[in-house]
């Protein structure tokens, strides 16, 4: 069944951003948000704003969702109100989401009695990707349900990795992210001891770029960094989420991952110093306080 018509539940940075990829590629798009402010601010574009997940799910061809954590995919998709009440069969569900391995699976275990096929499809790309329709998406799923994906795919992404069955796209975003953490972490860490010596930390991200670690993601956030801009892409809270799907993830599979455990604890003091709905750029800003120096304070070019 070819997909024209559909719903998309959860419209944060990220989710508002694809929902209006899909009805500027010419979808027919019904949303749901928990704050239903968010949803009614899309209706200029022609999309249907629905009052629970039940009614995204009772017309649409393909349901969507990008939520925040666990909690809140379970109650969307499994409450009273929930999708899964008003499934029926033939209808595709993506989740772009970054859950759980375990409940991505009990998705598809559940929706598949009612014949409704789960695809798990964690996204990267920050919402500067989201908002170009540049996002990479991980998959998992059978290679049917992403061949009936790749037009809702093709609308919010530039890319598709199909990592596996259902769960490995999850299984390769949690790892992802952990790199990510990790890789902006010592990078900071980088820029303020540097600066903090006394050297022009523009210096530093100059050899990092012309060396062997360079990465595009150390223009992005080096940049950020010294303009100390912390205009929210990945907030705090959201990966220190991540991190702990990482951890139980890794108990579950008994792999130790030391690394992982240490920067949960690093994001644990940024959310305790408030600053868990602040970009993952400011974490720093936490060590910063600790050691009474900014990154590029009393520097020059």
């Amino acid at each position: 069944m070819r997909i024209r018509h559909v719903g998309f539940l959860g419209l944060g940075l990220m989710g508002s951003r694809m929902a209006r990829n899909l009805a500027a590629k010419g979808f027919e798009v019904t949303v749901w948000n928990r704050t239903r402010a968010r949803a009614e601010a899309l209706a200029p574009l022609g999309v249907r704003v629905a009052s629970t997940p039940a009614e995204v799910a009772r017309d649409v061809d393909a349901l969507c969702t990008c939520v925040a954590d666990v909690p809140a995919l379970r109650e969307v998709a499994l409450g009273a109100s929930g999708l899964l009440s008003t499934a029926r069969a033939g209808q595709l569900f993506i989740d772009f989401s970054t859950v759980s391995v375990p409940l991505v699976r009990e998705l598809g275990a559940a929706f598949g009695e009612k014949g409704v096929e789960v695809i798990d499809a964690p996204v990267t790309g920050s919402k500067n990707g989201a908002e170009k329709g540049t996002l990479v998406i991980m998959a998992g799923g059978s290679d049917a349900a992403l061949a009936r994906a790749e037009p809702v795919f093709k609308a919010v992404g530039e890319k598709v990795v199909h990592c596996g069955p259902l769960g490995a796209g999850t299984q390769v975003k949690l790892a992802g992210n952990s790199l990510i953490a990790a890789m902006l972490q010592a990078f900071s860490e980088g820029l303020l001891l540097t600066s903090k010596a006394g050297v022009d930390p523009r210096r530093f991200i100059e050899v990092v770029q012309a060396s062997g670690f360079r990465s595009p993601y150390f223009d992005f956030k080096g940049k950020a960094l010294l303009e100390r801009d912390f205009s929210t892409h990945f907030e705090v809270d959201l990966m220190h989420k991540d991190l702990s799907l990482l951890l139980e993830n890794a108990a579950t599979h008994r792999v130790p991952t030391p690394t992982a455990a240490s920067l949960r604890e690093t994001y644990a003091l940024a959310r305790a110093a408030g600053k868990g709905q602040a970009d993952i750029g400011a974490v720093i800003t936490t060590f910063e306080e600790l050691c009474g120096h900014r990154i590029g304070q009393g520097t020059k070019g």
